[in-house]
């Protein structure tokens, strides 16, 4: 009993003043050694791709950095060994894992992490750890405690248990149809000592060789799909504790890893990934040439605004109202490049300063408002004397000396010049269309690749036709075979009877009528008809309250829709629905957490409420998660048993020399159900209108006249 005692307190003294390291991926995606965590994590913001192959295992990973403090990351595993529907290597299985991460300000204490693996899947891969990291100059030493699955071939008495003797036992996993986090499991029953050294290579940059303990029995996984297959003997058994690796990182996009783990199995890793919180090619500093259209130098107006009417165009910024009244100068744009209001509004009251001084105008300030679809978001007043290049990082006084202000939604139709735009206004677009569909057992990814068209018609400021018909290509959605297995009303688990047909011929995506406008000011309205998705056509209305000196915005929505015949043109079904929501949005500027809340009836006529938590960073970059829990029974919803997923959209200016409101998103859910399911409607109000908040507008300053 005494050596137990002495064993638990080295291991205690280890786990919190022992290490951990570096920027490679474990068996489920996490920053770590080779199969077993750290307590590092990558660089706030950041994204990263893994795919790790070994004699019997495929595994793909996504992990997302949102704080320098949490990693979360979605895997897939599919072992090539075991059985499924009679054959081998068609099992698949996915889940959550999390890790909360702690860097203390004191250089000489550790770095420390606690992390839950699959906490949210079927439970395979149930583990909970807590881990450290130590990280000197030219090694990382890491050590810690596991439980679950982490305690297979080598485990120890729970230290635990000496503060409560629940913690003694943990329950056999009942593999059910996964979705309920297993709190009642958590760093209960043995435990495993974590140790780990991860050492830099002076002689080769950025090579660094690692060794740790190996914890695992492998057979324990053996715990999916059908079965063992005859295969599983032979490449399952453990024949050594100890697994040694080589990294190579190369700069900050990933890691190529191999590994010799448990004494005969070969392990190979690729990580690719980027970082959100910074450009990846440098941006052209602000230096417009203003051009002077006014020959005659003379003060008339007129000239003045037709001068900065050409200036602000050739910039893409779009004048749409001037008013000009003694030493003040009032002017409203659109932005085609930005959605950050402090970058649009010192662009174009910078130049409207330029343009002034050369007509031989003198300002003394300037008044720069934002419209979106003919509605004023915001306003900004300037003092010209702060408009100076030198000033791209403004010190306080810029600050201070500006106003930003909630000016009527319709104040700029007073104003004097009103340039006239001869609508209707066509814009056409033609790019790739790629359609995927991810996590079947018979096959991981079903692709097809095509060309899709956009066209938009501007009526006028508030109404617009948008359109998207695509063609398909090159598809192979006929191996899949469509089987709903639903209790509910299908309403989106016949999704590959949709991806099919559609892939036939020309498909309709979307075609409909929208009309955006504010009645009063703060307050939003939409309506928009016609084939809203590609599953859905009819009615959407939403009203949105969204206060200027407010954190939050509030909607409610009402559609009236029916579903969408299969091969996604003018045809439709017979199946009508009406679905209500009560959305709720807050945002918590220092922390740029945006968390969502919304209440309603579902496509499937059940009710109940989804929670979205992501990090909005001003930049663009945004990442989250989501869970729906509705009124249907686990049994009722199937597999999964709630909705639940996670999504990353990453503005595509970080790798452009110039700006951009383009985004690419990434979104994937557990499992598609048909219980907790909403329409995917373009321009959501409770989604829109960024930059019409003083916190919106003020977390952004670092961009003036950037």
């Amino acid at each position: 009993m005494q050596k137990h005692k002495l064993f638990i307190l080295c291991l205690l003294y280890f786990c919190f003043t022992g290490s951990i390291f570096s920027s490679s991926y474990n068996s489920l995606g996490h920053t770590g050694l080779i199969n077993l965590p750290s307590a590092e994590v990558h660089e706030e913001q950041s994204v990263y791709f893994t795919f790790t192959r070994s004699d019997f295992i495929k595994l793909g990973t996504v992990t997302v950095t949102p704080f320098d403090w949490m990693e979360a990351s979605y895997f897939y595993y599919r072992p090539d060994d075991l059985l499924w529907g009679g054959a081998k290597g068609l099992f698949l299985d996915k889940g959550f894992n999390v890790k909360f991460s702690y860097k203390p300000k004191n250089i000489l204490l550790p770095r420390v992490a606690i992390g839950l693996d699959d906490f949210a899947g079927t439970g395979h891969f149930t583990r909970e750890y807590i881990v450290t990291t130590y990280n000197f100059r030219s090694f990382k030493l890491t050590s810690g405690i596991g439980w679950g699955t982490f305690a297979g071939s080598s485990s120890i008495k729970n230290p635990l248990s000496y503060i409560s003797n629940e913690f003694s036992i943990r329950k056999p996993l009942v593999l059910g149809k996964g979705g309920t986090p297993t709190y009642d499991l958590w760093f209960r029953g043995p435990a495993a000592p974590i140790l780990g050294l991860e050492y830099k290579l002076k002689s080769i940059k950025n090579l660094s060789i690692k060794v740790e303990h190996d914890t695992f029995n492998y057979f324990q996984f053996s715990c999916c799909g059908e079965g063992l297959s005859e295969e599983s003997f032979l490449v399952r058994p453990k024949e050594s504790d100890i697994n040694i690796g080589a990294s190579y990182k190369y700069k900050d996009i990933g890691n190529i890893d191999i590994s010799y783990i448990k004494g005969n199995t070969w392990n190979l890793s690729f990580s690719l990934g980027f970082t959100g919180n910074k450009n990846y090619k440098k941006k052209k500093n602000f230096n417009p040439e203003i051009e002077n259209n006014n020959f005659n130098q003379t003060s008339n107006k007129n000239e003045f605004y037709l001068d900065l009417l050409d200036n602000l165009n050739k910039n893409r910024l779009y004048l749409q109202t001037a008013n000009l009244h003694n030493s003040s100068l009032s002017i409203s744009i659109e932005s085609e490049d930005h959605f950050n209001p402090v970058i649009y509004s010192s662009r174009a009251s910078y130049i409207a300063n330029e343009v002034a001084k050369i007509n031989n105008i003198k300002l003394d300030n300037i008044e720069s408002g934002h419209i979106n679809r003919g509605i004023k978001i915001n306003s900004i007043q300037y003092l010209t004397k702060d408009l100076n290049l030198a000033n791209r990082k403004p010190n306080i006084l810029v600050k201070r000396n500006s106003v930003v202000k909630d000016s009527n939604n319709d104040s700029h139709d007073d104003h004097e010049f009103k340039p006239k735009v001869k609508f209707p206004v066509i814009l056409n677009k033609l790019y790739p269309d790629i359609k995927t569909h991810v996590g079947s057992p018979e096959r991981f990814l079903y692709t097809g690749i095509g060309i899709k068209a956009s066209t938009e018609i501007q009526f006028n400021r508030n109404l617009v036709f948008y359109s998207v018909l695509g063609r398909i290509l090159e598809d192979n959605f006929d191996k899949k075979v469509s089987i709903p297995n639903t209790q509910l009303q299908p309403v989106r688990t016949r999704v590959v009877d949709y991806l099919q047909e559609g892939s036939k011929d020309i498909y309709i995506n979307n075609m409909e009528i929208e009309h955006i406008s504010s009645p009063y000011n703060n307050f939003y309205t939409k309506v928009s008809f016609g084939y809203l998705e590609s599953m859905y056509g009819g009615l959407s209305t939403e009203a949105m309250y969204k206060p200027f000196k407010g954190s939050f915005a509030l909607s409610v929505e009402y559609n009236k829709v029916i579903q969408r015949a299969f091969d996604q043109k003018f045809s439709l079904s017979k199946y009508k629905v009406s679905t209500k929501h009560l959305n709720l949005a807050y945002y918590h500027p220092k922390t740029n957490i945006l968390a969502k809340w919304s209440y309603g009836s579902y496509l499937a006529g059940d009710k109940g409420y989804t929670l979205d938590m992501s990090r909005r960073m001003p930049n663009g970059w945004r990442a989250g998660v989501w869970y729906s829990n509705t009124n249907v029974s686990a049994e009722q919803f199937g597999e999964g048993s709630f909705d639940k997923g996670f999504y990353i959209h990453v503005p595509l200016s970080i790798f452009s020399k110039s700006y951009s409101k383009d985004t690419q998103g990434i979104s994937l859910r557990t499992m598609t159900r048909d219980g907790a399911q909403k329409l995917d409607l373009r321009n959501r109000l409770i989604d829109s209108f960024y930059g019409s908040s003083l916190d919106e507008f003020n977390e952004n300053w670092s961009n003036f006249l950037d």
